[in-house]
């Protein structure tokens, strides 16, 4: 594959996940893992593993009312490692009252490597909630 390909590859990864995520569908979401993914969520303790992930989204989907949105700010492709740095927003159902206190913005990190197979799967992801990103970044 070219790099165009490789960065394309990526990207759809992350397209799929995101869409996959705002299905609550967690089958699909978890084969776009790396088995030995790290998940540092800006609220809850380092997870380790994509069966120990899988187990946090299963509960937090139950929860969770929206819409993902996000948009690439970088991407860096080396070798068989990617990087994509981009901010999000949790945009809530039309009509449904969100507290002043939610985080519903905020910034990510999401590293993508790619085994022998030639898939590539989420192998890190970390966000934050920074200053700098709001829902008007997504008007």
């Amino acid at each position: 594959m070219t790099e165009t390909q490789e960065i394309q590859s990526v990207r759809e990864n992350l397209k799929t996940w995101l869409a996959a995520f705002n299905a609550k569908d967690i089958d699909t979401l978890f084969t776009l893992y790396d088995p030995e993914s790290v998940y540092a969520n800006a609220g809850a303790p380092l997870m380790v593993g994509a069966d120990q992930i899988r187990g946090w989204y299963a509960q937090a989907f139950q929860s969770i009312e929206g819409t993902l949105l996000f948009k690439e700010e970088k991407l860096f492709l080396e070798g068989t490692m990617a990087l994509i740095v981009g901010k999000y927003f949790f945009q809530p159902p039309e009509g449904v009252g969100v507290p002043d206190d939610a985080n519903l913005t905020g910034r990510v990190s999401l590293v993508y490597r790619k085994p022998a197979d030639g898939k590539w799967g989420l192998l890190f992801d970390m966000d934050n909630t920074p200053p700098d990103v709001s829902p008007a970044d997504f008007a």
